[in-house]
């Protein structure tokens, strides 16, 4: 699966732009990324299509782990809470349909993210 079908994935869950649906896909991979350990990160990305494989590499492990994603994507994003959970989730059900039933349970166990759930 491509980065363009992820995208429209996106859109099709949130009913945002093209635009939006892929800066938040983009910072979806980024955040879960940066949360992984270095060879989760690797396998994680492997699973991507090459341009948001770059992005999974080249993230840098986060100090705290457990720091709140929502918060993050609001201040990348500049959006409120809503709009932020809305770009989490509509990215997160995309991405499930690229990676394996593994990695997913990987992810929900290493990211520590409640909405992932």
């Amino acid at each position: 699966m491509g980065t363009r079908e992820l995208v429209k994935k996106v859109q099709l869950y949130s009913g945002f732009s093209d635009q939006e649906s892929q800066m938040a896909l983009e910072q979806m991979v980024d955040s879960l990324a940066r949360r992984l350990t270095e060879g989760e990160r690797k396998d994680f990305a492997s699973q991507l299509p090459p341009e948001l494989q770059m992005i999974a590499r080249d993230a840098l492990p986060l100090a705290d782990k457990h720091q709140d994603i929502v918060g993050e994507f609001m201040e990348a994003q500049r959006v409120p809470e809503p709009r932020a959970k809305k770009q989490i989730l509509s990215s997160w059900h995309a991405l499930k349909d690229a990676i394996t039933p593994g990695e997913i349970e990987d992810m929900r166990a290493n990211a520590t993210v409640a909405l992932l759930h």
